[in-house]
């Protein structure tokens, strides 16, 4: 079973691609390090809300678009069930 990060982290490499962006684009645009980018790529939980927002904006999708696709590719369990 794939944890949320690893998810998130698949999901926004893929939106940067989809989008034929380059990290070191993407960084330019969000105005940090490349360096620091990846890392945001590679461990999202770490991405500050804004830069998050901003990145799904560059990648034209919304917030409830991104969770509703990463939480359909998430099997539910006990923890992350809805009630």
């Amino acid at each position: 079973m794939e944890n949320i990060s690893k998810v998130m982290s698949d999901k926004l490499k893929g939106l940067r691609a989809e989008n034929n962006f380059s990290q070191e684009e993407i960084a330019e645009k969000l105005n940090v390090h490349r360096e620091t980018f990846r890392k945001y790529e590679s461990y999202p939980e770490h991405i500050d809300v804004g830069i998050f927002l901003e990145m799904l904006q560059l990648y034209n999708t919304s917030p409830v678009i991104f969770f509703e696709q990463i939480y359909g590719k998430m099997p539910l369990n006990d923890d992350n069930k809805q009630e």
